[in-house]
């Protein structure tokens, strides 16, 4: 037993330190952490995968931590556990260690994951030659990591901190690297890039608990010279399309444009004295003055609160779920004041976390788990609910983080002296009080003399700001353009890049510059040539999904939702209609709208405005483009005019055939969809 003991010491002292290009140290000479050395290592190559060794129970009698993310207990388990049988100090590399993952005489069940020559099989026995140390020299933190690009693709620096002293080393062949798209680019272990096709691909690195990426690009093709407006989203939209080689789409036609200027401020169409005026308007300033008119009004406060309700997971009226509907319902009035008061959102979120009933909104969540998670999500964009189990190689939040932010959300308890005092989590597991701590997102050492909900205040409007902000302007971007930038929105992690990042950078910047001021928000964008392009495809081939779709160089034809279709029949008819509105499902929505009496029996209320048109408009002619400019907010192409005039010309009762007309155009797709 003592020879055995004496073997390590004796190879640590005397066993050289690696050199060579792909074999370069994580770790200068006189330093070494098996934390920072081997355990990226195991992650790297898959031995502490859920589905590996990292598993609940390991696998064959081996338990790792998940992602590597305990060195210490990964150390014992492989240096000490079953009498250290994984390791052969005599001959490192008969060391069970390496010759199982290597398939070599030993079945495992995970495949090969090794070979000699490998960076991973060469540091390994490196270690192992060394006498598998845990820790030599000074003890460092690593602090964070970055993609830099050299010859053949990138090389990741990793920055350690020790004793006041930053020291950035070369770790890329300890890291984990993958392609978000493989069709456009792949990355090998020493992150060496391969270029395959058009698009953008983003190089995705990880490392301890760090993650970090960089866009590759190929372009699609050669970019025509187009006019470029002096609008500052657009100038930025544009050199982007231009790095991917991609042409802009044309300008959306002007009764597309002021449909869809409508249905996103208003939640209608037109109607055809509003679709008459913005005909008459110069061309440039159309669209301009049309928004500043329309975000002025108490139908655009309605919409947005509809927006805002639904950013706070607040459903629809229809949609409330048992024994909910009271408190929603008083949720929806809070966020419909707030907009009539003209609130910004940094006022609107103050609202919710301090108002008794804005508070109602978390606070029905019983565990303070789960409200933190709720507002992580909802205000900050961002999922911690994995790190309620582990802590998540995906993701930068820790168990220990999660549950310190947890925290603060817990309920107030009787004082001993009488009163109220602040509420405590404890842990599971031993009982012990966790200390509430605020996620580590900028500052976040809050001010002194501020109760729980004001510094969650503070933490997410002021210290987490650029971060509220991002997911702020990627939820009302989406709501303007039919998607968001970041998909899903409560998904922001460096794993998870937006479509657009210099786009979504430009929108946070005016969003803050602007105190938060959604109104000024929606103006920009509205105003810009992105949001005017049209929807129709470049190509003939094009299809859904394609290039010009995913990076915005056309937009993408919306259909509308459930609630917002029954309030655009009932708006274009000018009636209100005892129907539910139609179901989510695309083809249940369109067997509803066909045969459920919706339309129907909004076309039968007396006094709609398709009735007005044959009260007051004799002439066939005008009947029928009246019925057009009503329902479509545009007028019947020459096609259409031979079709249909004369149905209303020839038939013996124009009203009722104008009203079979009228239900044709309210059930078709152009009515049912933005485009």
């Amino acid at each position: 037993m003592r020879s055995r003991l004496l073997i390590p010491i004796l190879l640590l002292a005397t066993s050289p330190v690696l050199t060579g290009s792909e074999r370069e140290p994580a770790a200068a000479a006189d330093t070494f952490d098996f934390g920072h050395r081997i355990s990226p290592l195991l992650a790297k190559v898959g031995c502490s995968a859920a589905e590996c060794h990292g598993g609940a129970t390991g696998q064959g009698g081996f338990k790792l931590s998940l992602f590597a993310d305990s060195p210490r207990l990964d150390y014992e388990a492989i240096t000490q556990e079953l009498g250290g049988r994984r390791l052969d100090y005599s001959d490192p590399a008969n060391s069970l260690l390496l010759r199982k993952p290597m398939k070599q005489g030993v079945k495992h069940k995970g495949g090969r994951l090794l070979a000699k020559g490998e960076f991973a099989y060469e540091e390994l026995l490196a270690w192992i030659e060394r006498g598998t140390p845990f820790q030599i020299g000074m003890e460092e933190t690593l602090s964070g990591i970055e993609l830099v690009s050299s010859d053949k693709g990138f090389v990741l620096k990793a920055r350690f901190e020790s004793s006041g002293r930053t020291t950035e080393r070369d770790v890329t062949g300890l890291a984990v690297l993958n392609s978000s798209n493989e069709l456009v680019a792949t990355v090998d272990s020493l992150g060496r890039v391969e270029k395959v096709g058009s698009g953008e691909a983003w190089i995705l690195a990880r490392y301890g608990k760090f993650n970090a990426r960089q866009p590759v690009r190929q372009p699609f093709g050669e970019t025509k010279r187009v006019a470029i407006s002096s609008h500052p989203l657009d100038r930025v939209w544009h050199e982007r399309l231009r790095q991917l080689g991609l042409n802009p789409a044309p300008a959306a036609r002007p009764e597309v444009l002021v449909r869809r200027l409508y249905f996103d401020l208003m939640g209608r169409s037109p109607n055809p004295y509003e679709l008459s005026k913005f005909e008459q308007m110069a061309t440039n300033q159309r669209v301009p003055e049309t928004v500043d008119r329309l975000i002025t009004t108490p139908e655009f406060d309605r919409v947005f609160a509809r927006h805002f309700g639904e950013f706070f997971e607040i459903p629809e009226a229809s949609k409330d779920p048992r024994n909910a509907d009271g408190r929603n319902s008083r949720l929806r009035k809070l966020f419909e004041d707030s907009m009539t008061e003209k609130k910004s959102v940094s006022e609107l979120t103050r609202v919710i976390l301090t108002d008794p009933v804005g508070e109602s909104v978390w606070k029905h969540y019983a565990d303070p788990r789960d409200r933190s998670e709720y507002i992580g999500r909802t205000m900050l964009g961002i999922r911690i609910g994995c790190a309620r189990c582990h802590n998540h190689p995906l993701d930068r939040w820790t168990n220990a983080e999660h549950l310190q932010f947890s925290a603060w959300f817990s309920d107030q308890r009787p004082a001993p002296g009488g009163g109220m005092m602040a509420g405590k989590l404890f842990l599971p597991d031993s009982g012990k009080a966790v200390t509430p701590q605020l996620l580590p997102i900028g500052n976040n050492l809050p001010p002194g003399g501020l109760t729980p909900a004001e510094t969650i205040g503070w933490f997410v409007l002021e210290s987490a700001g650029d971060q509220f902000a991002r997911n702020m302007v990627n939820r009302i971007l989406g709501k303007l353009i039919g998607k968001p930038l970041v998909d899903l929105p409560d998904d922001h992690r460096v794993t998870n890049p937006a479509t657009h990042e210099p786009i979504l950078d430009l929108l946070v910047e005016r969003f803050q510059q602007d105190r938060t001021d959604f109104r000024k928000l929606v103006r920009f964008i509205v105003t810009s040539q992105l949001y005017a392009i049209s929807s129709e495809p470049l190509r003939a081939e094009s299809v859904s999904g394609d290039p010009e779709l995913r990076y915005l160089a056309r937009r993408e034809a919306r259909p509308l939702t459930p609630s917002q279709f029954k309030a655009a029949v009932e708006s274009v008819l000018g009636v209100r209609i005892n129907r539910p509105a139609p179901p989510d499902s695309p083809l249940a929505q369109q067997l509803y709208i066909m045969n459920s009496g919706l339309i129907q029996a909004g076309l039968k209320t007396p006094g709609s405005q398709v009735d007005a048109i044959f009260d007051f408009q004799p002439a066939p002619a005008e009947q029928l483009k009246e019925l057009y400019r009503l329902i479509l907010a545009r007028n019947p192409r020459p096609e259409e005019i031979k079709s249909f005039l004369p149905l209303l010309q020839q038939s013996k009762n124009a009203r009722r055939a104008g009203i079979d007309l009228a239900f044709a155009l309210l059930a078709s797709r152009e009515f049912g969809s933005l485009r």
